[in-house]
């Protein structure tokens, strides 16, 4: 039987969020129906990966995560490699990669062209001309491929609702995770065993672990969940924070942390690879983003068995069931004193930890499974027949 060659194109050649998707995708669906081949920016752990995996992996050197004069070498690249080797679907993902890539595909004439939109480039937090412009780029992309996948209802619905996508062209499929593959990109297998991480960062049985996962950035709002650690810890000695992660305000939230004499209970450990392992560590896992697609962080946790506190936006609000599998905490004016009233209360409370932490890794298994996920897709990639 002939295989179907789908070239998948991604901007940066990291193993974060999207790039850790695409994996999950291509690795579970049958190598005898699919050839997959991958595009991205050079040197970086996704090509290592690949390579690992015996997937093929091409790079463009020009491709820069910020907008440059290099783009039309970038689209030009991207055109002549889908009119050479005459893939049957091209796959794009990120805004940038997703513009350039949905264009020089249908030009290229490519048969199927899917774009998955991981969270969109526009948000409420933008300057409002910068925000349109984002909008209109994706209603001009949207009209060069076959179907769209929102990882949320909320953006599929926005997308109608806005005539950014057409309704027959836009589908939701969430991203999915399971506790057995979770992690098996890192090169980890923890086996369980999480007394070193404990040994070595000084963390008592008797503490209640409160963590979280994201790059130190603006959008995760890393600074306002920083401020409320410094206030919980000193109002409740038995609670210790991780906050893993690193990016363009790492040393903003050290400073704080410093500044406030809480080192020893606020740990920042920089960006990690075992990931499951600290999550093993963690009683209760918190995301306080700005705006998220669908949270692989959150998902993470859910399936390891965690409580999620989170902010009450798109994406998270659809992981986030209030009160079943942990709290939604309101965004708007910073609602910092509600994030902490739920911490501290979720803290001191073993049972509603245990129940809520149970329910997430159901909630996996009913909405969210690995299963689930590639089944869908691998309907989206049958369309072509």
């Amino acid at each position: 039987m002939k295989k179907t060659k789908i070239l998948h194109i991604q901007l940066l050649p990291l193993l974060s969020g999207v790039q850790n998707v695409m994996l999950s995708l291509i690795t579970h669906l049958p190598s005898s129906k699919y050839e997959f081949t991958v595009l991205s920016a050079p040197n970086g752990p996704l090509i290592e990966k690949l390579n690992q995996l015996n997937i093929e992996s091409i790079v463009i050197r020009e491709l820069r995560r910020k907008i440059n004069w290099r783009e039309p070498i970038v689209f030009y690249k991207i055109y002549k490699l889908c009119k050479d080797r005459r893939f049957d679907i091209v796959h794009t993902h990120s805004s940038k990669t997703g513009f350039l890539g949905r264009i020089a595909a249908n030009l290229a004439k490519v048969p199927f062209i899917v774009h998955t939109i991981h969270g969109f480039p526009f948000h409420p937090y933008q300057n409002k001309l910068i925000n349109l412009c984002y909008k209109e780029l994706e209603r001009i992309a949207g009209h060069f491929c076959d179907i769209v996948v929102s990882v949320n209802k909320y953006e599929r619905d926005l997308s109608i609702k806005e005539k950014i996508i057409p309704e027959e062209k836009i589908i939701t499929i969430y991203n999915g995770i399971s506790e057995e593959s979770f992690g098996k990109w890192n090169n980890f297998n923890d086996n369980g065993k999480n007394i070193d991480l404990k040994d070595k960062f000084g963390i008592t049985d008797d503490s209640i672990i409160i963590g979280s996962v994201s790059r130190f950035s603006t959008q995760k709002n890393i600074i306002a969940l920083a401020k409320a650690a410094i206030k919980i810890v000193a109002k409740n000695r038995g609670i210790k924070f991780v906050l893993i992660g690193d990016g363009p305000l790492y040393n903003d939230v050290r400073r704080l942390v410093i500044q406030a004499k809480s080192m020893d209970r606020i740990l920042l450990p920089g960006w990690q690879t075992n990931i499951r392992q600290w999550l093993l560590v963690m009683d209760i896992f918190v995301l306080y983003s700005l705006w998220e697609g669908l949270s692989i962080s959150i998902l993470e946790a859910m399936a390891v068995g965690k409580p999620i506190i989170a902010s009450n936006i798109k994406g998270n609000n659809e992981l986030v069931i209030d009160r079943e599998n942990g709290f939604l905490v309101p965004i708007h004016q910073n609602n910092e004193n509600m994030l902490i009233n739920k911490i501290l209360t979720l803290a001191k409370n073993e049972t509603l930890i245990e129940s809520m932490g149970k329910r997430s890794k159901e909630l996996v298994k009913e909405k969210f499974s690995i299963q689930q996920f590639v089944d869908a897709y691998d309907k989206v990639y049958q369309m072509l027949k």
